[in-house]
């Protein structure tokens, strides 16, 4: 019975959890990327990031580019959070104040970055694709 109850140990303590996020932490430094979607309680606000193109350092910055004006910030992976931070959320800083977030991971892969806000009363949604 010992070698029984010790195997049953094994297999349930070596399942793989099925909640847990696909995560490429390293899938963001590579190439450009655009907001496929921006959604707030079921309002698709994707239109408003129309033009920008937005790259992920290696070292940590971000940068949001549009028509030849760029704003920096800063970004990182630790747990099953994507933090990101363009500057504060204010009309003066619309619409790229609106992704300054710790957002839940849902999947990070080499090409998409699927989101949504760690808050699940603000229902965000947020999809980068890569360009």
């Amino acid at each position: 019975m010992r070698k029984l109850t010790l195997v049953l140990l094994l297999f349930v303590s070596c399942s793989r959890d099925n909640n847990s996020p696909v995560v490429d932490p390293n899938a963001p430094t590579s190439g450009t990327w655009r907001v496929s979607l921006f959604s707030e309680r079921g309002n698709n606000e994707t239109s408003d990031f129309n033009g920008y193109t937005f790259t992920f350092g290696n070292t940590g910055t971000a940068t949001a580019s549009k028509s030849g004006t760029t704003k920096n910030g800063t970004w990182n992976i630790s747990s099953n959070k994507f933090n990101l931070d363009l500057g504060v959320k204010s009309d003066a800083n619309k619409p790229l104040g609106e992704l300054t977030d710790d957002w839940k991971i849902i999947s990070v892969n080499t090409n998409e970055i699927k989101l949504t806000d760690d808050n699940a009363s603000s229902a965000e949604f947020l999809t980068f694709t890569k360009n």
